[in-house]
């Protein structure tokens, strides 16, 4: 063997150690400085438009999308039958008037229209949702940190944001609540078998709420996928 081949060997296993020595020092350091997650979500609070009375829908006026305000009417219903039912009482101007405000589809808040499912002409009740409106200027994180991690989380700690969609910004936020009952809490599928007493013990999640600064101009939409690093406080 050469004294090139040797040099050659040995830088390459030079570059391995270091490699490995970095990485484990990365390690440590994220662990010992952050709690770290990867199932994390941009979240908006969503405001449900419902109609009051239950009656055809004669117009509806925004489309997916479009930017309201609170109060804005968004669309309208058929007061014939509504009228009908009320009889002799609907002869009267402050019933009509009632009626008419209560045909009147308006926005719960300042926002935008998401999923919208309204249409000219079709029958609408009370307690469906025809759309979404979410003020997108008040995004948030919401990430599911695990139960053995929640001790070293703490509100109003700082943190780290990416959001997968733009790999090269990053964000800052603060925590501001930690939940008070697991994600398998309300889960539609139960932890543990309990007809056959069988059990598989997991490490249960618990979602933190963290607020999202700094993101104006950039088109975040709820639901995009998000990584957080959150700093330990310093002894925790």
């Amino acid at each position: 063997m050469n004294i090139r081949r040797i040099v050659l060997l040995n830088v390459i296993g030079l570059i391995v150690l270091l490699g490995v020595v970095y990485g484990g020092w990365n390690w440590y350091y994220q662990s010992a400085n952050y709690v770290s997650t990867d199932n994390a979500f941009v979240e908006g609070t969503e405001y449900p438009i419902n109609v009051q009375i239950p009656g055809t829908l004669t117009a509806w006026n925004v489309q997916n999308g479009a930017t309201v305000t609170a109060g804005e009417v968004l669309g309208q219903q058929d007061t014939s039958t509504e009228a009908a039912q009320l009889g002799t009482a609907a002869k009267s101007s402050s019933v009509m008037t009632a009626v008419k405000n209560s045909a009147q589809i308006t926005s719960p808040i300042d926002g935008t229209i998401l999923n919208p499912t309204a249409s000219v002409g079709q029958m609408e009740a009370p307690g469906t949702p025809i759309a979404y409106v979410v003020n997108l200027n008040q995004l948030y994180i919401l990430a599911n940190i695990k139960e053995t991690d929640l001790r070293h989380v703490a509100v109003g700690d700082t943190v780290d944001i990416s959001i997968d969609a733009f790999p090269n910004q990053s964000f800052k936020g603060t925590v501001q609540s930690i939940g008070l009952a697991t994600n398998s809490m309300f889960s539609l599928i139960p932890p543990s078998d309990e007809t056959t007493g069988t059990y598989t013990k997991v490490t249960q999640t618990v979602p933190v709420q963290i607020s999202l600064q700094g993101y104006s101009g950039v088109n975040l939409a709820p639901g995009m996928s998000a990584t957080v690093h959150i700093h330990r406080q310093t002894g925790s």
